[in-house]
């Protein structure tokens, strides 16, 4: 018996995936930081950290393994096993003390010049421990995933809205639905925008309009990963007045808060 969430922040995920099993019941629990992490081929930006924080009262076994993912236009994530070694980890396992925080090394070994930026997920995974004879009970393991995005030395990110409409969300409240593409080699998101929506009337008068800071769309929306040579769709989750037939939309990038 398996039980899994999912937690999506627009593309990225933060995957925490509970299994039942027969042990004896303890408080087994950890905290995975940063879930975000942006890096490059070559320079300081070529290594990274993880840290893993043992929050329960027993020790915790951990094992780290890599993925690749892709996001399709809806922000749906496929992840698929890398076989690969231009990314590594180290260590790929440890025990964890309780209380105790382990510091995980991420190292870019490929080469320094990349083509266009491409997304890996850290999975880190609580392994099952052996059964004490005779007990009974559940234990709850828990699988983080850290988004990684590794991107070429130079460029930059460069979206642009292709559409802007109103729509509605799973439970008919009026939103605001835009399309954005990133043209660029480099990947973006759309928590690096100042955003403005703009509704006009029939006649095409303004009836409506306000602005997103990066710091209040990763507040709000999330970090909406925008893969390189990709088309998102966002269904925005702001509250919009009844006036107004038409949308419009600016982006304008500055960069991840």
């Amino acid at each position: 018996m398996s039980l899994a969430t999912t937690f999506k922040r627009l593309g990225v995920a933060i995957a925490a995936t509970a299994a039942a099993i027969v042990m004896p019941v303890s408080a087994w629990a950890m905290s995975v930081t940063p879930v975000l992490v942006d890096m490059k081929p070559s320079g300081r930006e070529s290594t990274a950290q993880v840290r893993v924080i043992n929050t329960g009262a027993q020790d915790l076994p951990v094992e780290l393994t890599i993925l690749t993912g892709k996001i399709d236009i809806n922000g749906e994530l496929v992840s698929t096993p890398y076989e690969g070694e231009d990314l590594l980890v180290f260590p790929p396992q440890a025990l964890i003390a309780p209380g105790a925080t382990q510091v995980f090394r991420l190292q870019w070994t490929g080469e320094p010049e990349l083509a266009k930026s491409t997304t890996y997920l850290i999975s880190v995974a609580q392994q099952p421990v052996a059964l004490p004879e005779g007990s009974s009970g559940i234990q709850l393991l828990y699988d983080f995933q850290v988004a990684v995005n590794v991107a070429p030395l130079v460029g930059e990110p460069a979206l642009s809205v292709t559409a802007a409409e109103l729509s509605k969300d799973d439970k008919g409240v009026r939103r605001a639905a835009v399309t954005l593409v990133n043209s660029s080699a480099v990947h973006g998101y759309l928590s690096g925008c100042n955003l403005k929506l703009v509704l006009r009337d029939a006649a095409g008068k303004q009836v409506w309009s306000q602005n997103w800071t990066p710091e209040e769309l990763v507040s709000t929306v999330g970090i909406g990963l925008i893969q390189p040579e990709t088309t998102r769709r966002f269904l925005l989750p702001f509250d919009l007045p009844a006036d107004g037939v038409t949308l419009s939309a600016e982006v304008r990038y500055e960069g991840r808060p």
